[in-house]
């Protein structure tokens, strides 16, 4: 299977991510892994920073359509995001993004 997938950062923290069909979206957010781990970290941090109430984690975009959908992660539900993230890290030995995960996880539990 050939992917599609186009992954970089804009200057606001979000990633885009482009699906050439629906299967290739559902095969990404079906289980953990490290991108998502990491766009919500940097999502949440990046939210932090500037007192926003909702972390920008991803633009999601299909085929050739010209929609584009905004994923979003509200400050209520931060802190069980980076727990999960937290366990992703320790059990796949990401020693230094699971250092930054506890950190801001503290912060946000501040």
């Amino acid at each position: 299977m050939k992917k599609h997938l186009i992954y970089h950062k804009v200057k606001i923290n979000m990633i885009n991510l482009h699906f050439e069909n629906l299967e290739e979206f559902t095969t990404l957010f079906r289980e953990k892994n490290k991108e998502v781990s990491d766009a919500i970290r940097i999502g949440v941090e990046d939210a932090m920073m500037k007192r926003k109430k909702s972390a920008m984690l991803f633009q999601l975009t299909f085929g050739d359509a010209d929609d584009a959908y905004e994923i979003t992660l509200p400050e209520t539900i931060w802190e069980t995001a980076l727990e999960s993230c937290l366990n992703f890290y320790h059990e796949n030995d990401h020693a230094d993004e699971a250092i930054d995960t506890w950190k801001l996880l503290e912060a946000v539990k501040a």
